[in-house]
């Protein structure tokens, strides 16, 4: 077994560890190991991870919070970069640009996208409230465009910042380039492993009454955790229909409960699936099916998953 490698960066070094069990950095807390991975806090550490895995001739897969994920059973070849930091190192690094009317803040991939929401709040910004209480990190919540209580990333979303693999060039794209709409964008769509790793975002945010933001976002947390499963679970693990919601229909269809083999569905919200920590990735895959299958006979609404796949021989 190779010994762990560590490379310089000015902002410190960059450890790339072999054979590192992936199912301790997802949420759902499943997955196989990766060949390598580098676990990164800034653009300086990304550049040194990526400049090793282009001199290795590997493959690279970036995660980011490790919500929204289901790692196969035989985890990921090449490097794994997990880029998240903690809440308070992140918030030192967020940017701000202020008026009387709006911000302009610059925030790091890896904030924590729940500390963001109170963070706005915190500080009478509108337009990212909803993310309070959300599993995960800025830079998956924007690859998925991800929403709640009728926001979702794209809305307040200037430019992203991305380094791209082949050159380890940083570029500023506009959120138009992203082609988003609900809980996709081009980034989430694209093979893996994708070309650009997402280092930050801009949002543009109007001014508001910090007060009532922070009830809001405190309003928010709390109905989180009443209203969802915690303990090891991916998220939400299909879109909503059209007309719908997913939850919905697969408590109609009586499916809430069902186990196969360590997954279940939550008897609490019926489209979240929980870990019972002895779960696999093909548990997963043949529950998504049995609920695509049960819920077209009974409804004819086939559902897409919304959770992403990665990884396998």
């Amino acid at each position: 077994m190779p010994e762990t490698i560590e490379l310089t960066s000015p902002s410190g070094t960059v450890k790339i560890r072999p054979d590192q069990k992936l199912s301790l950095f997802t949420t759902f807390r499943i997955g196989g190991p990766a060949q390598f991975m580098a676990r990164v806090t800034d653009e300086s550490q990304a550049e040194a991870a990526l400049e090793w895995a282009e001199q290795m001739d590997l493959p690279v897969t970036s995660i980011g919070g490790g919500s929204n994920l289901l790692v196969d059973d035989a985890g990921i070849q090449g490097l794994v970069l997990a880029v998240r930091t903690t809440g308070k190192d992140a918030e030192t690094r967020v940017r701000v640009e202020e008026d009387d009317h709006q911000v302009r803040i610059w925030v790091p991939a890896q904030m924590p996208i729940s500390r963001l929401g109170h963070l706005s709040a915190e500080r009478g910004w509108t337009g990212l409230v909803w993310c309070a209480g959300l599993p995960g990190v800025v830079g998956g919540a924007i690859v998925n465009n991800a929403g709640a209580h009728g926001g979702e990333m794209i809305d307040q979303l200037e430019t992203i910042d991305v380094i791209r693999l082949a050159d380890r060039k940083i570029e500023s794209w506009p959120a138009e380039k992203l082609n988003a709409a609900y809980r996709y964008t081009v980034l989430k769509h694209a093979p893996r492993p994708r070309d650009v790793v997402v280092l930050g975002a801009t949002f543009v945010l109007p001014r508001g009454d910090a007060d009532e933001l922070v009830k809001q976002a405190k309003e928010f947390s709390a109905w989180r955790k009443q209203a969802q499963p915690t303990g090891a679970c991916a998220g939400s693990v299909f879109t909503n229909p059209d007309g719908s919601y997913a939850g919905y229909l697969i408590d109609k269809a009586g499916l809430k409960g069902t186990t196969v083999g360590g997954v279940k569905i939550s008897e609490l919200h019926g489209n979240f699936m929980v870990n019972s920590g002895e779960a696999t990735a093909e548990d997963v895959r043949q529950m998504i099916a049995l609920i695509q299958d049960e819920v077209y006979r009974q409804f004819e609404v086939r559902l897409v998953p919304e959770i992403e796949q990665v990884g396998g021989k």
